[in-house]
This record gives C-alpha cells, structure tokens and sequence, in this order.
C-alpha cells in the first residue's frame, strides 16, 4: 500500500514536470511565431499610424523628411503587377502621427537606371492622404521620391509646374522643399512566395499545437494511473487547439492592422495573449483533474468531480464563451459597419485569415458550452453520491 502511494506521487510529479515543459514549449513556438511575424513585416511597422484600408507586408514602409514630416507609403495592390494600373498611395503626418492639412507636393518616379519615368507635379492638397496612380512598365525596382514644399514658400509660382530630373534624389538644391526616396519592387513572384510562407508559418504552428495536444491526449490515456477517458475529455484537447489556433491567428494578423489605427494591432495582440493564457489554464486545468484527491475514486466512476474542481472549470469556460462571443460579435460588427476608431467610413474586408480566426472561434464556442453541460451532469452526478460529499 506504502509502495502504491509512493508510486502514485511519483507519477503526479512527473505529470507536473511534463506540464511545465509543455507550458515551456508553448511559449517558445510563440514567441518564434512573434519573431517571425516581426521580421517579416519589419517594413510594415510604422511610427505613424497611415490611414490605408490595411497595412501592406511588402512595398511598405515608413520614413521621415526633415523634422516636421513623416511619411507612410505603400503599393495597392502590394505586388504591382507589370502594365496593370496600380496605385502608390501616401499619408503624410508630422512627427505626432496627425493628420497634415494645406501641404504642397510632388511625387516622382524614377526606374533603377536613374532615369526619370512619371511625375506628379507640385499640387495643392488639402490632407495629406493621397494616392498616386501609376502603371509599372516591367518587372523591376524603382525609386519613388516625394517632395513636400517648406511653410512660407511662393506656391503661385510652382503649382502644376514640373522641374527637371536629379541625378542624387534626396537632392534639395535650388528647391525650398522636403524631400524623401523610397523603393518599389515590381516582381512576379515574390509577393506570392511572401503570402504562401506566412500561410505556411499560420497553419503549420496550428498542426505543430495539434499534435502536441493529440500526444497529450494519448498519453493520458494509456496511462494506467488514471481513469478511461470519455469522449466529452477528449472534447477538452479540441478547444484548447482552438483557443491556441485562434491565437496564432490573431498573432500573425496583428501587424498588417496598424495601418489603420495603432490600437487595433494593440487590440489583437492583447486578444492573441488573452487566448493563450486561455489555453495553458485549460492545460493547467485538465491536469489538475487527475491530482485531485478523488483520483483513486474516478478510477472507479469517471464522472465523480470535487466542487473545487467545478468551480474552476465554470470560471474558465464561462470566460472563454464570453471572450469569444465578444470577439464573434465584434468582427461580424467591422465587416458589416465601419469600426471604431476607424479613420475610413467603409467596413473591414473579409479575408482568408478572419474566416479562418472566426471558424475556430465558433467551433471553440459550440465546444465549451458542450463542456459546461457536461461538466455541470458531473457535478450533480457527485453531489447525489456520497464518495465525494467530504470532499
């Protein structure tokens, strides 16, 4: 009986080790997933927030231009595609991310060779928010300078005037402007190579997490220290891949947002590490069941539970159904009406990564609430028996 109990606490300790150093490796394909979005959108991330319809992963970027202006500039499409109209479209703000109102400026484009190929002569305008439309003649790098015209300057002279080429681009001799120098890459095929990685990095840490969890799962069952498991705990191992999928999801998309508003990248970033703190207390918790002190019991009628044990599972769950509900509610809301904060009046474009976060969303709600009802008969179950009523 010594023999037996010794051995029970032994594995009990195992069974905490191996949930710490799954909590270990949760964390670091993670943080490696953060990295990589970082690093692969390095570009994108911008000290002002640009008032684009969303932030672009490639032919993105961010520079300022003396010390009043900073300048937002990406490509739509991302990839422009050789003789197809795209557009080249700018925000300019000053160094507080706010709007600039009554600028005076002029964009040109330049091909690799140094040879001028279009410009957008001196215009007034009245934000600086503006698009450029433009049509690349082949596949290539090309040089887009952006000049904005100093306060105190004589527009009634230069207004759709165009000066000559320069050879040094940032070159501001004989001009009282600001001027600025980015690059855009015209290719066929990197912008599909970029999309299909980032595909590749979304979904195979969603399959790397399912297997993880499928060998969680089966090692506990063929464990004989604790009591078959039923179909409605196998049910658990299901929402956690959500919770963590769903999190991956939110954790990958985060960056792009901030071309809208810096607080939506906030917001999904908040959102992704509220889903996997979800997700290791549903670890934590699954476990917890089998070091309860009815464990010797359950061997015996699966369905006992202590009252602490309840609780716990209550709390958990109604905070995941709740949070996820709210997440549900919130994204049906920005693709139907313009989202708060949103300096555009149209609503948030369906794509591939919202379907795909809101399917496990809505997967996860339909599994906790088949949890709660489960784990509520347990209860009653115990309560109606008199093994646990001690306990």
């Amino acid at each position: 009986m010594v023999f037996h109990l010794n051995f029970l606490k032994i594995q009990i300790e195992c069974n905490k080790i191996n949930t710490v150093l799954l909590i270990v490796f949760f964390f670091i394909i993670f943080s490696s997933l953060f990295l990589f979005m970082n690093f692969s959108s390095i570009s994108s991330v911008q000290i002002a927030e640009a008032h684009f319809s969303h932030l672009a992963h490639i032919n993105a970027g961010g520079f300022g231009i003396s010390e009043k202006y900073y300048v937002n500039e990406q490509t739509d499409p991302e990839e422009p595609i050789p003789n197809q109209l795209a557009q080249i479209m700018f925000s300019v703000q000053d160094r507080n991310g706010q709007d600039v109102h009554n600028i005076t400026a002029m964009v040109e484009v330049y091909a690799s060779n140094g040879t001028r190929i279009s410009v957008f002569p001196w215009t007034k305008l009245d934000i600086g928010d503006f698009n450029v439309p433009f049509v690349f003649p082949k596949v290539g790098m090309y040089q887009v300078v952006i000049s904005v015209l100093n306060d105190g300057a004589n527009t009634s002279q230069i207004l759709n005037t165009i000066p000559p080429p320069r050879v040094l681009l940032n070159d501001d001799t004989g001009c009282n402007c600001e001027r600025g120098v980015t690059n855009v890459s015209v290719s066929s095929t990197f912008g599909s190579i970029f999309i299909i990685m980032l595909y590749v990095a979304l979904f195979g840490t969603v399959f790397v997490l399912g297997v993880i969890l499928f060998w969680m799962y089966w090692s506990r069952r063929k464990n004989p220290l604790f009591s078959e498991i039923s179909k409605y705990d196998s049910l658990k191992y299901f929402v956690l891949l959500f919770a963590l999928g769903a999190s991956v999801v939110h954790l990958a998309v985060y960056p792009e947002h901030g071309g809208l508003r810096v607080e939506y990248s906030i917001f999904l970033l908040s959102a992704s590490g509220i889903q996997l703190a979800y997700g290791i207390s549903y670890i934590l918790l699954i476990f917890s069941d089998d070091t309860t002190v009815d464990n010797r019991l359950k061997k015996s009628d699966k369905l006992l539970v202590t009252k602490q044990y309840y609780k716990k599972s209550l709390i958990l769950n109604l905070f995941g159904l709740i949070g996820s509900l709210f997440l549900i509610l919130l994204y049906l809301y920005a693709i139907t009406f313009p989202p708060p904060l949103s300096p555009n009046s149209r609503p948030e474009d369906v794509d591939l990564s919202g379907i795909v976060d809101k399917s496990l969303e809505v997967i996860l709600v339909i599994g906790i609430l088949i949890l709660m009802r489960y784990e509520r008969r347990r209860y009653l179950y115990t309560f109606r028996t008199s093994k646990l009523k001690k306990f």
